[in-house]
This record gives structure tokens, sequence and C-alpha cells, in this order.
């Protein structure tokens, strides 16, 4: 029946010369039946839609009677323009010679299709010839091109059904509600999910953006599939709404396919478009068939329909054909309907943050142009070769990595918070809190915390060297051996002397056991043994536990003294956190700030701590130049806590310089984009294959510093003993000079007052 109808307003156009003569015409139905009678309610409906209001009217042909009916159609319509019937109607009329004598043009259909008389023939054939020059169609080329034309439902869902769409949002405007209607049950039984929104004159682009932005907050990325059923002045306006949309938001430009339907006629308004959408694509049919178009805009009822797609040039946008509708109404399309989409970015320009860290970005100035090179540099060449995007690389004004200050990030992280850029190519480390806010891909570097510092000057504690080759504890247990053999010793000699009834005093008695414990001490002995048997054992086991001691102290006294090696003076974060010789400090702007401060481990609370403490009397603990870190470093008494590689790197320069030996805290450096992009999927498998390439070792070989100016500096290795070695001796010597000194005072002293 569809066709029926169509090719009826078909021949009303070519018989007519504008609308006005066609809001003149008497058209009959000849209908059997109360279906025939629907079709027709639909076809005169259709026509009311379209602005033609015909004089148009059924009439009911009893097929058994049909004398009785055809002379109730010539009192009541003597002379119609158009007389249309069914194919049985037309063929009871025929077999009984009724239509002989009624010269108008007539219109059979059968089951779909339309059969003419020879009267509508000729009809055609002369419209033909008054519209064909003797360049252009020939007769039968132009009946020929005089074949139904296609259904705009039928040809979009043969370009949804090509192109592999699982959902399409539909914009139209109120004309188009039958070819949605058509559309949308297509679709359906494509088993392609359908979203429709109606558009009027009345809507302002304002409302349109909404509408636009609404519809793709809805839609996953996989999804973003968009019709635009309207004439070329509205589908303008929804393009242009829709390229105003922010692409680091909704990765718009990208990750959408837009198609419109429209007229020949009305392509013309979309030529100079430079829209930065990639993928557009426009179904042209002629304005026949499509219920918006003027009938005086039908000046080439010839034409077919074309597929024209918008490509990117160097310096422009223009529309290249990439399909067309055959004669017989079929979608031919020997070319992609979106190529855009197999050029990634297309060379858009992307907005790109680092942040300098050696090796992984470092900026050169040459002429007030700044070039950026490092591992994150090639890293972004990689991705801008392979998405096919250009770029341009800056830096966050506040020079941070991101952190929350007054309740909002700083740094890289605020700028892709707040969508300033499109993408952050730099050592930034993978944290919870940051994904808070922002997105992450597959990370591309692994790394621990650690600490540097400056190892304390050996020279300063040389004079200890007698007592290191023990521990105080060891001196102390040694001091209570001391005291506690002599006064035993004391306390078997004083019984044995009370036994023998000798004449000894007490005072002569410890004095006389101090020297035996002194000389077994220090291994010369006495020039007599104790006088009581228990004494005498006593002291041979005291001589035993010294010669156990003296050749563990003097062994350890050699090593010392002929090996160099400097010991650090901790090993843990924690043990960093109870010391006091050195104060620490901490990138201010990186993450270090935030896990310190916001951590459940008391060693990093007392790390943040003592960072508070040491920053009221030097800023410079939370400084964002890693050089003046650096400095604090290498003069000593500081510890700078940061990525383990990054400050591994200061040590190969200054053998002084030394890692805290225990690492902490694993930690990832990974590619940032704005939070909930669409970019990150297809980032993400990209950065898997140039892990699995080998590539980020090829760039770590590149940048990394060769060798280091230590090497064999820090192994174990034997050394001439020099005076300042052995100063601790000369201090125990001078100790027992002012002591013997002090004693003989005192005795002189005595025996000038006696």
């Amino acid at each position: 029946m569809t066709e029926l109808f169509r090719y009826t307003f078909f021949l009303l156009i070519l018989e007519s010369e504008s609308i006005q003569t066609i809001h003149t015409m008497d058209i009959l139905y000849l209908v059997k039946n109360n279906t025939e009678l629907s079709a027709f309610n639909s076809f005169h409906e259709s026509l009311l839609r379209r602005g033609i209001s015909l004089n148009a009217f059924p009439l009911f042909l009893d097929l058994d009677k049909p004398f009785a009916s055809v002379s109730k159609f010539n009192t009541q319509l003597v002379s119609p323009d158009l007389l249309v019937m069914s194919s049985q109607v037309c063929g009871s009329l025929a077999t009984g010679s009724w239509l002989d004598g009624i010269s108008l043009p007539q219109i059979c259909h059968n089951d779909g299709s339309v059969e003419r008389t020879s009267f509508l023939v000729d009809i055609f054939e002369k419209k033909c010839l008054q519209s064909s020059g003797p360049e252009t169609l020939s007769t039968t080329q132009c009946m020929e091109s005089l074949k139904l034309q296609p259904e705009p439902n039928m040809i979009l869902g043969s370009l949804v059904s090509d192109l592999q769409w699982s959902h399409v949002t539909i914009f139209f405007e109120d004309r188009m509600d039958t070819i949605v209607t058509s559309v949308s049950t297509q679709l359906s039984q494509l088993n392609v999910k359908c979203s429709m929104y109606r558009l009027n004159v009345n809507h302002t682009d304002e409302e349109i953006y909404d509408l636009i932005r609404r519809a793709i907050s809805r839609l996953p990325v996989s999804g973003r599939n968009f019709l635009i059923l309207c004439d070329g002045t509205c589908g303008r306006r929804v393009l242009d709404q829709a390229d105003r949309l922010d692409d680091r938001e909704t990765a718009i430009y990208m990750m959408s396919a837009w198609l419109l339907l429209m007229s020949m006629e009305d392509y013309t308004m979309l030529q100079d478009v430079q829209y930065k959408l990639d993928n557009v694509a426009a179904l042209l049919l002629p304005s026949l068939i499509l219920p918006y178009a003027s009938i005086t805009q039908a000046t080439n009822s010839c034409s077919e329909g074309h597929l024209v797609t918008l490509l990117h040039q160097p310096t422009s946008r223009q529309w290249s054909p990439v399909g067309y509708v055959g004669k017989s109404g079929q979608m031919i399309v020997p070319a992609a309907i979106f190529p855009n989409k197999n050029y990634g970015f297309n060379k858009r320009k992307l907005q790109i943050v680092t942040i300098l860290l050696y090796p992984f970005a470092m900026k050169n100035s040459t002429l007030g142009n700044d070039t950026y090179t490092g591992i994150c540099l090639d890293l972004l060449q990689e991705l801008a070769a392979t998405f096919n995007f250009t770029y341009e690389v800056s830096e966050p004004p506040d020079g941070e990595y991101g952190r929350i200050f007054n309740g909002s990030w700083t740094g890289v992280v605020g700028l892709l918070e707040r969508r300033e850029v499109d993408m952050a190519v730099a050592p930034l480390t993978v944290t919870q809190e940051r994904e808070k806010v922002m997105d992450f891909v597959y990370p591309y570097y692994y790394d621990t915390g650690a600490a540097l510092y400056k190892l304390p000057d050996k020279m300063s504690k040389k004079w200890l060297t007698l007592i290191r080759p023990f521990k105080w504890e060891v001196f102390l247990c040694l001091g209570i051996v001391f005291i506690s053999m002599t006064f035993l010793l004391s306390g078997m000699e004083y019984v044995n002397v009370r036994k023998k009834k000798l004449s000894m005093t007490a005072a002569e008695i410890l004095s006389s056991s101090i020297w035996h414990i002194s000389g077994t001490f220090f291994r010369h002995g006495s020039n007599s043994l104790p006088k009581s048997s228990p004494g005498r054992i006593l002291i041979s086991f005291v001589w035993l536990f010294c010669i156990i001691m003296v050749a563990a102290y003097s062994g350890n006294l050699i090593a010392f003294l002929t090996v160099s090696k400097n010991y650090p003076p901790f090993k843990t974060l924690a043990e960093v956190a109870e010391q006091s010789d050195y104060t620490w400090g901490t990138d201010g702007g990186s993450m270090w700030t935030t896990l310190f401060q916001t951590s459940n481990r008391s060693d990093y609370r007392k790390i943040w701590q003592g960072i508070m403490n040491h920053n009221r009397s030097n800023p410079d603990v939370l400084s964002l130049n890693q050089d003046l870190h650096r400095r604090h470093v290498e003069d000593g008494s500081y510890i700078f806590i940061f990525d383990r590689d990054v400050i591994d790197i200061w040590s190969l320069d200054n053998c002084d310089l030394i890692l805290l030996e225990e690492t902490f805290y694993q930690i990832t450096y990974a590619v940032g984009l704005p939070q909930n992009s669409p970019y990150g999927r297809m980032i993400s498998e990209k950065m898997l294959k140039i892990e699995q390439s080998g590539l980020l070792q090829i760039w770590r070989s590149r940048w990394w510093p060769k060798g280091s100016g230590c090497a064999g500096k820090t192994q174990v290795q034997a050394k001439i003993i020099e005076l300042i070695d052995l100063q601790s001796a000369f201090y125990f010597l001078g100790v027992g000079l002012c002591t013997a000194l002090l004693v003989l005072l005192g005795e002189r002293l005595r025996q000038c007052c006696t």
C-alpha cells in the first residue's frame, strides 16, 4: 500500500505545475472492503501532514453489482482527476468493459506492486520528453527511472545493519513521524535498540545542546550512534550543538557516529562545515520521497540517492562520496561509511601535561623554544604515532604532582580533575585518592619509596676507635665482672688472713685484689698469687675469661683499624623517626606528603610529625625544588624521602650518599586521563603492548645514567693504619697519665699534712 501511495503522489507531481494545482485535484479511490478503506485513510492523512489538502474520498464497489457502483460513481463525481483501485477491482471493471470511455489517469495495484495502464505510460513518456534534452536521458532510461523511489526506512535499516550498530539515537522533527515510525520498526526487527528525541522549530540552540548532552550521558561508548531525520537547517543545528560538547568530558569527536537523512537540495547547507566531529555521513535522497521537501524543489525526478562522508583533509573538512542508491532501491556502499574511525584522533592536537624529573622528563630551552625529552616523551611519541594525534606539552603552573590543598587538588592531578588538559604523561604515581578524581591507564613503571642521606664524617668519630669493637652492653658487663670479681677475691683473701692470723689490713687485702684482677684483665699478670686456694682457683678462671674477651676485642679492633667501612647510623624508617642527628623532608607536591599525612602506620605518622617540626625552622624540607633537596643531602645531616630509582641516580656521582636499607610502599607510574575518559581502555591496551614489546627497557637504557663514579669504592678493602686511626689509644694513655699525676699529688698532700 505504501508504494502505491508514494507512486500516486509521484504522479500528482508529474501532472502538476505547482502545489496550488494539486490543491484543486479530485481523487477517487475505489475500495471493495474495510481493509482497503483503512489504507486509503492512512494515505489521505499522510497527504494532509505534507500540507497537501486534496478532494480525495473513497467509494465502495460491489463486485457482484459493478453496474450500480459505476452508476453511483458517475452521479457523485463526474470527472475526477485520478482514479485509484486495487487490481481485483480493476480486473472486474475491465472484464465488463466498465472502464471503456473513461479518459482519466488510473492506477491499479497488486500485492504492493503497481500496474500502470497504457494511458499512464503515455503520460510518463510525455513528461520525460518534456524534461529531457537531447544530451540527457533517453525515453527508455527515463521510464526506468520513474520506478518507485526507495523506502527511506529500508535504506536506513540496511545501513545500520552494515554498520553493526547495537543502539541508535534518533533526533527528528515533527514532519518525519511517518519515517521515524517505519525506521524504528525496521531497527527493532534488526534487534537494534532505539532512543528517540523530537525536535521542533521552537527549540533554541541551548535546548538542543542540553538534549544532546543528556542523550550522550545515558549511552555507553559503543552506543553513541545517531540518526538525524530532519531538513538541512535542522540537521545543521543538531551538528553545530554536538560539535560544541566538551571532548575531554564526552570524547564526542572520536567516539560517536552521526548519520543524516536529507534531500539533495539541502546538501548545500552542509558543504562548508568544519566540524571537529570525526564521523559524520549524510544520506542524500530525492526530495520527492521526503515529507518536508516542497513540491517546487522536485526539479529532477530522475535523481538517485547518494551517501557522502565528511573526511579530514590537510587544511579543511570535505565531503566525499562513499555509496549510492541503486535503481532498484538497494544501498550500495563500496567504501567505509566512517573511514575516519581508522585514523585515531585524525591529527587533532591534544594538550599534554608533564612534570620535570630526570630521567623521565627534561626541558631544553633554546632561543625561547622549549623542547622536552626523556622516557615520558618517548612514550608520548609512541602514543601519538599509534593514535594519530599531535600534541603540545606544558607543565603545571604550581609545579606540583598533585595533593589536596584547601579542599582542592593541585598540580597535574588538579589539571586533569578540572579537564584543562587531555592527558598527563609524567612520572605520576597511582594512588587511591587520585583515582577518585581522575583515571589511570595500565602502568608503565614500577618503583618503591626510599630515603637518601649522607654518611656521617668518618673522622668525627675516630676517637671512639678503641671502644667501637664492643657495644656498650659488653663494656657494662665487663665492668660488673671486674668489680664483682675484685670484691669476691677480697672476701676470700680476708677469710684466709683471719684464719692464719696474718698481719694484713682490709685495705691491703682490697688493694692486692684490685691489682690481681687488673693484671688478669690486661693480661700482664701479678708479682704474687692469692694466698688462699679458693682465690687462686677464682683467678685462674678469670684469666681464661679474659683471654677469650681480649681475643675477641683484638680481632675486632684489627678489623676496625685495617678495613675502611662506614656503618649506616640507621637502617629503617622507624629508626630515622627516632633519631635526632638528621632532619628529613620530601617533595611538598608529591604523593609522599599525602601518604605520610593520612597513613595509619605509626612510623609514617612519626615521619610526618618530624617533617612538620623541621618545617618550622627550615621550610626547605617541603620544597618543590629537588635540586635544593639534593644540596641539603650533600651538605649532610639531611634525609630526602622520595622514589627510589630517582634518588639512587644522585648517589651514582657522590659516593658519600647512601640509600636507606629499608624500602617501603610499592609505587607505579601511569599515564593519567580525565575521569571516566572513554580513551582509557584503548590506551591501556597500547601500554600493555609497549610493555610486552620491550620498548620501555630500550627507553630506560637510552636515558638512564651509564655506570657509576663510585664503582669499586663501596667494596670492602684494606688500608694503611694512620695516626688518626689510633688517636683513641693516645687519649687513653693521656687519661692514665692524668690519673697517675692526681694520685701522686694526693699522696704528697697527705704526706705534707701528716
